[in-house]
């Protein structure tokens, strides 16, 4: 797997993967190799988003803060 995937690179490859793995037509060996792969797209995708959620709250948090400050001016 490519090591600097975007989110919504994951995601595409992940709904790829999900789309295979419906059609029935892959062999148990290649079901989990996709599953693995998969998986791991899954966690890439949480991990980004989680990220992203921390620094929209950071951003809230700071712009929250700042708005204190100049009412306070």
């Amino acid at each position: 797997m490519k090591q600097k995937l975007t989110f919504e690179e994951a995601a595409a490859r992940l709904e790829e993967i999900v789309g295979k793995m419906e059609s029935g037509e892959t062999s148990l060996e290649e079901s989990l190799k996709l599953f693995e792969e998969g998986s791991a797209l899954s966690s890439l995708c949480y991990r980004k988003l989680t990220e992203a959620e921390q620094k929209v709250r950071t951003i809230t948090e700071m712009d929250h803060k700042e708005g204190k400050a100049d009412e306070q001016d």
